[in-house]
C-alpha cells in the first residue's frame, strides 16, 4: 500500500471525526445573559433569582414550605401585572397511566392570564412548582418555573401585546402523579380547543434542552419550532421513542388526553443530581437555563402571533443540523430517498461486480455481518454496565447516571468502536475491502427502506446519511482518482453530523439508553465513516485497532470507578420504610432495594411477612423494628346502608399525626367509589393513595357487595419527618430516596 493513500485515508477519517466532535459540542449550552441584559430578552441570571427563592428547601405537596412557594409565585405573577388565581381541586393519575394503587390528591394550580389583542387560542407556559421530599427541586422544576416567569417578564417589557392569550400554568403535585395537570384538564376551563402548551421540565442539572416529546399530528408544532426556536435539539426519532415509553413522565401525559397540543422540553444532563438533596441552586447550570428560556420565549412569541385555529393534520420527519438548523420533511420524501438509496446501492454493487472487484455473494455476506455487529455492540455495552454494577453494587438501584459519568461515556464509545473495528477486520478478511463497504451500504439501504415504510418518523437516522454516502461513492466512478477521496469525504459529512448528534448528547440522557441507541449508531453510522479507510486499513495489523479500543474501554471504565465516589457533596441514595401494624403492635423496616452499606444494619434479604407484603409487594428486604407509639389513622363511618344486595358506605379518613398522604387499600375492587367528590373510574385494583389530605381528612363513598368488606388504612410521612425514636440518621454521604416513609396501618373496624 502506498503511504500517500494510507495518510490520505486516515486524514479524511480524522476530518470526519472532527465533524462528529464539533456537532456534539455545538449542541451543548454555553454562556448566558446577565442581569443587566435588555428587558425584552431572556436573562438566565434574572431567572436564577426565582430559583434561589423557591428552592431553599424541599417543598412537596401538603407541606408548609409548599404553601410558602405557592404564595411567593402568586405574588410574583401579580407584580408582573397578570390576573392571577389559585385553582384548587382534586387530581388523580391520568387514565392512560394505569396503576394498581391510584394516586390522588388535593392540588392548588397557579393560573395567570396575559390577554391577547384578538385571540384565536391560548398559549400555555407550563411548569410544576412542587418538589419531591428528598430534594429542593432547583432544577426539577425550579428552572422551569423561573423560565416561565422570566418569559412573561420579557413579554411585558417588550411593550408589544401578542395576538393570542398567554396563560401561565404552574401545576401542582406533578411529582406525586401529574395530579395538578390532570385536574386542570378535567376541569375543562379556558377554551383549550386551540391551546398550545410549552412545557418545561428537567431530569438532571444541565446539558442541552431537548424537545423530547410532542403530541400528534406534529406538523404545525414542528414548523413553529423550525421557524422560532434557536436551539431545537430534537429529531423525530427521539420524539417517537419518547412518546412510546411511560417510565419517565411529565405533565405531558395529562395534557395530551385533554386535546392540547404540547411541546415537552426538558434537560437531562448530570442526572445524578435529580431528586436529591443536591438538586439545589448551587447545581443549576445558567447556560442550560438560558437555552431553555430562549427557546420558550421565542416560541411564546411565535404561537402568540399566529392563528392557532390553523392546524396541520400530518406528522413530519425532522432532524437537526449544526447551528440550530432544523430540517422538516414530509414522510413521502423520506420514502423516496429510501427507494433512491436502494437503487443507488444496487447500481454500485452491479458496477463493482462488472469491474471484477467483488461478487454479489460477497456483498450479501458482508451485509449479513453488519446485522450481527449492531446487536453485538448493544450486548457489549450492556454487559459493560452490568460488570460495573457488579463491581460497584451501589449503582444497581440507580435510575440515573453516576455523579461523574464522563469516563464511562467515553468507555462506552470506545467499546462500540471496538466492535465496529472488529467487524471491519473480519468482513474485510472474509469478503474483501470493497465487499465490506458495499455490504455495509446494502444493509443500511435495506434497513432504511424498512424503517421508511414501517416507521417513517424514525427513518432519517439511516436514510439520509446512507443516501448521501451512496451518492458519494457513485460520484467516485465518474472522476479522476485524486478527487475521489475528497468528494467521498464531503458526502460522508451527513453521517458524521448524525453520529455526533447520536453519541454524546444521547449519552447525557442516561447510560441505560446507551446500549440500545448509542452503540448501534456508532456501528452503523461509524461504519459509513470507515468508507474512507477502505484502501487505507492496515492489512497485517488490523486487529491492533479493535484490541486497542477494548483495552482503552477497560482503562476508562477503571478510571471511572476510581474517580466516581460517594461523599457528602455526592451522596448515595438509599430507600427505607418504617411500617407499623397498629392492630398487632408489630413493626418492620422495609426496603424496595437490596440492602446497601447503610441499610444492611436494619434489613436483610428476608421478604416481609404477609400483612406487610400485601401493602408493600415490591419490598425485597426487611428487618425487625421496635413498635413505636405512633398514632394510627382513623376512619369515621358516617353512614352504612345495605339495599338490594349492595352496601353503601360513607367514610371520612384522617391522619392523626399530620401525614402528607393517606391510603385506602382493599383485597378486591368495590362496585363503585367516589373520593373527595371525584368519581373514580376505572377502579384501581388494590386502592388509592391520597396526597395532602389536610386536617379535615378525605371523604370516601363506596358501593360494595353486601356483607363484610375488609379495608386497610395507611398514612405516610417522609421518613426524616416521621418523629421516630428509633430512626437512625444516615451518614452525610447517604440520603433517603423520595419514596422513603414512616407508615402506620390499621384494619378499619366495623367493615
Amino acid at each position: 500500500m502506498r503511504a500517500g493513500r494510507w495518510i490520505s485515508g486516515f486524514l479524511a477519517f480524522a476530518v470526519l471525526l472532527a465533524v462528529v466532535v464539533m456537532t456534539a459540542w455545538e449542541q451543548q449550552p454555553r454562556g448566558y445573559r446577565p442581569d443587566s441584559a435588555p428587558g425584552d430578552v431572556f436573562s438566565a441570571e434574572r431567572a436564577f433569582r426565582v430559583v434561589e427563592e423557591i428552592a431553599r428547601q424541599p417543598h412537596p405537596v401538603g407541606t408548609p414550605e409548599h404553601a410558602r412557594v405557592r404564595d411567593h409565585l402568586v405574588a410574583e405573577l401579580r407584580n408582573l401585572g397578570l390576573d392571577t388565581e389559585i385553582q384548587e381541586g382534586v387530581g388523580k393519575y391520568p387514565t392512560n397511566l394505569q396503576r394498581d394503587v391510584l394516586g390522588m390528591g388535593r392540588i392548588a394550580n397557579i393560573v395567570a392570564r396575559l390577554p391577547g389583542t384578538n385571540s384565536t387560542g391560548t398559549v400555555f407556559l407550563t411548569a410544576h412548582y412542587d418538589s419531591v421530599a428528598s430534594g429542593p427541586g432547583a432544577n426539577d422544576d425550579g428552572v422551569g418555573v423561573a423560565a416561565v416567569l422570566e418569559d412573561v417578564r420579557a413579554l411585558r417589557a417588550s411593550g408589544t401585546a401578542l395576538r393570542n392569550d398567554v396563560v401561565v400554568l404552574l401545576t401542582d403535585a406533578e411529582e406525586t402523579g401529574l395530579l395538578g395537570a390532570e385536574a386542570f384538564v378535567t376541569a375543562g376551563q379556558d377554551g383549550r380547543d386551540t391551546g398550545v402548551v410549552i412545557n418545561h421540565e428537567a431530569r438532571g442539572a444541565g446539558g442541552p434542552v431537548l424537545l423530547w416529546r410532542t403530541t400528534h399530528p406534529d406538523g404545525a408544532l414542528i414548523r413553529a419550532v423550525q421557524r422560532a426556536a434557536p436551539y431545537p435539539n430534537t429529531d423525530s426519532l427521539s420524539t417517537t421513542l419518547a412518546g412510546a415509553q411511560t417510565s419517565s413522565n411529565t405533565d405531558f401525559a395529562a395534557f395530551e388526553p385533554g386535546g392540547l397540543r404540547v411541546l415537552d422540553w426538558a434537560f437531562a444532563g448530570r442526572s445524578a443530581y435529580y431528586h436529591s438533596p443536591v438538586d439545589d441552586p448551587a447545581h443549576v447550570d445558567l447556560a442550560t437555563v438560558q437555552q431553555m428560556g430562549d427557546n420558550s420565549l421565542a416560541l411564546a412569541r411565535e404561537f402568540g402571533d399566529k392563528d392557532l385555529t390553523v392546524t396541520d393534520d400530518t406528522d413530519r420527519s425532522f432532524f437537526q443540523l449544526p447551528f440550530g438548523v432544523l430540517v422538516v420533511l414530509p414522510f413521502w420524501v423520506m420514502i423516496a430517498l429510501a427507494v433512491a438509496t436502494v437503487l443507488a446501492v444496487a447500481w454500485l454493487s452491479r458496477q463493482l461486480r462488472r469491474a471484477g472487484e467483488t461478487s454479489l455473494r460477497r456483498i450479501f455476506g458482508a451485509a449479513a455481518t453488519v446485522l450481527v455487529a449492531a446487536p453485538l455492540a448493544t450486548g457489549a455495552v450492556y454487559g459493560l454496565w452490568e460488570v460495573l454494577k457488579a463491581i460497584r453494587p451501589e449503582y444497581r438501584p440507580l435510575f440515573v447516571d453516576p455523579y461523574r459519568p464522563e469516563f464511562y461515556y467515553v468507555a462506552i464509545l470506545a467499546l462500540s468502536v471496538a466492535v465496529l473495528a472488529a467487524w471491519f477486520v473480519i468482513a474485510r478478511r472474509l469478503f474483501g475491502a470493497m465487499a465490506a463497504a458495499a455490504g455495509l451500504l446494502c444493509c443500511l439501504a435495506v434497513l432504511g427502506l424498512a424503517l421508511a415504510i414501517l416507521a417513517p418518523a424514525t427513518a432519517h437516522i439511516l436514510v439520509v446519511p446512507t443516501f448521501a454516502a451512496a451518492v458519494g461513492v457513485a460520484a467516485t466512478f465518474a472522476m479522476p482518482e485524486r478527487w475521489r477521496l475528497p468528494v467521498l469525504t464531503i458526502f460522508l459529512v451527513p453521517a458524521a453530523i448524525f453520529l455526533g448528534s447520536a453519541t454524546w448528547p444521547v449519552l447525557q440522557t442516561g447510560i441505560t439508553t446507551a446500549p440500545f441507541l448509542v452503540a448501534p449508531a456508532v456501528v452503523l453510522l461509524g461504519g459509513l465513516l470507515m468508507l474512507t479507510l477502505t484502501q487505507a486499513w492496515p492489512a497485517r495489523r488490523g486487529w491492533a485497532i479493535p484490541s486497542t479500543a477494548v483495552v482503552l474501554a477497560i482503562v476508562l471504565a477503571a478510571a471511572g470507578l476510581a474517580v466516581d465516589r460517594f461523599d457528602a457533596e455526592h451522596p448515595m441514595s438509599s430507600q427505607l420504610i418504617y411500617a407499623l401494624d397498629a392492630d398487632r403492635n408489630e413493626a418492620l423496616w422495609l426496603s424496595r432495594e437490596s440492602p446497601d452499606r447503610w441499610t444492611r444494619d436494619l434489613v436483610d434479604r428476608t421478604t416481609p411477612t404477609e400483612r406487610f407484603a400485601e401493602l408493600w409487594p415490591t419490598a425485597v428486604a426487611s428487618g425487625p423494628a421496635p413498635a413505636e407509639a405512633l398514632s394510627p389513622p382513623t376512619a369515621e363511618i358516617l353512614s352504612d346502608t345495605t339495599e338490594s344486595g349492595q352496601r353503601t358506605v360513607h367514610l371520612r379518613l384522617r391522619s392523626t399525626r399530620g401525614a402528607t398522604s393517606i391510603a385506602l387499600r382493599y383485597d378486591s375492587p368495590p362496585i363503585s367509589m367516589r373520593v373527595a367528590g371525584r368519581e373514580v373510574t376505572p377502579l384501581p385494583e388494590t386502592g388509592f393513595l391520597f396526597q395532602a389530605p389536610g386536617p379535615d381528612g378525605v371523604d370516601v363513598h363506596l358501593v360494595v357487595p353486601a356483607g363484610p368488606f375488609p379495608l386497610h388504612l395507611v398514612d405516610y410521612i417522609w421518613l426524616p419527618d416521621s418523629g421516630l425514636q428509633s430512626y437512625p440518621n444516615p451518614p452525610n454521604d447517604v440520603y433517603f430516596r423520595q419514596d422513603s416513609a414512616g407508615a402506620v396501618f390499621i384494619t378499619i373496624p366495623g367493615l
